[in-house]
């Protein structure tokens, strides 16, 4: 189930096959949906979003470029 919690933008999981969900302008089901912990990922977002679970790729990019989003940097990279 991909719910955006900052949106409330949502994909087709999330339906359970109602189809007036479909009908809905928060029905995105071609966007992508990042998630964050407790999955590993290279990213963060606690900080500035501590609820948040999921987010659509509209949010992400508008939080990636306000700068809350933490990256991982590799230790491969940290050298650079």
């Amino acid at each position: 189930m991909a719910y955006c919690d900052v949106c409330g933008n949502y994909d087709a999981e999330h339906t359970d096959g109602e189809p007036s969900m479909k009908a809905s302008s928060d029905y995105q089901p071609d966007l992508y949906y990042y998630w964050d912990q407790p999955i590993e990922e290279d990213y963060n977002w606690r900080d500035a979003y501590p609820d948040v679970d999921c987010m659509c790729e509209i949010c992400f990019d508008i939080a990636n470029s306000e700068k809350k989003i933490q990256w991982d940097i590799p230790r491969c990279q940290s050298r650079l």
